[in-house]
């Protein structure tokens, strides 16, 4: 997020951090963005990928997922926008830059696709079963040598 809060502001536009999970549900996105020249913010969905956006097929990675909220967003708001950063683990590594693109609201009601659905968990607190190791199996402590980033 950092990357996009820079460049948002580089560009003279004054991003706001939702911060709040309740607030990034409600407006579908991380943060509101006022352009420079004032008016209404405009809705920004952050997303970060570790790898370059072209894989070594030279064809995208992989699709961009979003919630449902966010395709609402794009619904009713023509200034949502969602802005991809990608190639991040050389980019912390000081191993290669960032890539960074944009679907506007638009585009992502053109291109995506219905694929996930949200199955809420209330009411099932009850049925959560906590074990320090599986039926047979004895625990044993995390290898900390791999990184889980």
């Amino acid at each position: 997020m950092e990357v996009v809060l820079a460049e948002e502001i580089a560009a003279g536009w004054a991003p706001r951090v939702l911060g709040a999970a309740a607030l990034e549900k409600q407006h579908g996105c991380d943060i509101l963005s006022t352009p420079p020249a004032g008016g209404d913010p405009h809705p920004v969905e952050v997303k970060g990928w570790g790898d370059p956006f072209i894989a070594a097929r030279r064809r995208f990675a992989y699709d961009q997922d979003i919630r449902a909220s966010q395709m609402e967003a794009a619904k009713r708001d023509p200034n949502f926008r969602i802005e991809i950063v990608a190639n991040l683990t050389a980019y912390l590594a000081g191993a290669g830059p960032y890539e960074r693109l944009t679907l506007t609201a638009s585009e992502i009601i053109e291109r995506a696709v219905p694929r996930l659905y949200d199955v809420p968990l209330t009411g099932k607190e009850p049925e959560i079963v906590r074990r320090h190791a599986p039926p047979g199996m004895t625990a044993t402590a995390p290898d900390r040598r791999q990184s889980h980033a």
